[in-house]
């Protein structure tokens, strides 16, 4: 088991969440699992989504701030959920490319989270899914094989950006339906990140200890944090 670092981050605004995701992969300091919160309701693009595809106008209007990760996939509402970012190597259980990454990630996730809820948590595969609408833009309305489901729902969805060698993974883990998706699966309760980070840490052979950020990824954090509070950024078509 190697070591790596776990950062548990107070909750932020969305341009400081998504400059400190992207200061770990453009740095590349040590292998990092961070867990983190929204300060305020927030929706996050896809990297290359069209901003034309949802009225950002009347989500802004409602509070909402907007935001454009450096990761592919459709919008998410981050209010009620907990969001991970995982940065590492792509060697070992993450060697492969992203799908068989994502596998190994979701693997672990399910079997710990199914523990934690008392209800099977498993990769959707071919199942059904009720929360699943056709032409949607909102990411849990539109899951793949990889995702993971509890009780038919989309309960967890991940996207992946890589560079160098390392690759960068986001996932959403719901807490509660949000009101842009209220059909989506939600865990109804507050996980035990130790045993969800210890999960992991098996999986994919780390040992996750709490730890501070580098002087070099703060600095990081100033110099692209620039990009993501451009409107022009996150509202491109």
């Amino acid at each position: 088991m190697a070591p790596a670092r776990r950062l548990d981050d107070p909750p932020l605004t969305g341009a400081e969440n998504m400059a400190r995701d992207e200061a770990l992969l453009a740095t590349r300091r040590e292998p990092t699992l961070r867990f983190y919160r929204w300060s305020q309701p927030t929706v996050s693009l896809g990297y290359f989504q069209a901003a034309h595809e949802l009225p950002l106008k009347e989500l802004r209007a409602r509070g909402y701030q907007i935001v454009r990760r450096d990761t592919g996939g459709k919008a998410i509402l981050h209010d009620r959920e907990l969001t991970y970012s995982l940065c590492a190597p792509e060697t070992g259980p993450l060697a492969g490319g992203p799908a068989a990454a994502m596998r190994a990630v979701h693997t672990a996730l399910a079997s710990e989270l199914s523990k934690q809820v008392a209800a099977p948590v498993q990769l959707r595969e071919r199942q059904t899914m009720q929360s699943d609408r056709v032409g949607s833009a909102w990411c849990f309305e539109d899951s793949s094989p990889l995702d993971l489901a509890l009780n038919a729902r989309k309960l967890v969805g991940s996207a992946a950006r890589r560079r160098n060698g390392w690759v960068l993974f986001h996932g959403s883990l719901v807490l509660t339906a949000p009101t842009e998706t209220p059909e989506i699966g939600a865990l109804e309760c507050e996980p035990d990140l130790d045993t969800l980070s210890a999960a992991l840490g098996r999986a994919l052979g780390y040992t996750f200890c709490l730890g501070d950020w580098h002087d070099e990824e703060r600095g990081a954090i100033q110099t692209v944090g620039k990009r993501h509070a451009r409107t022009e950024f996150v509202d491109r078509c």
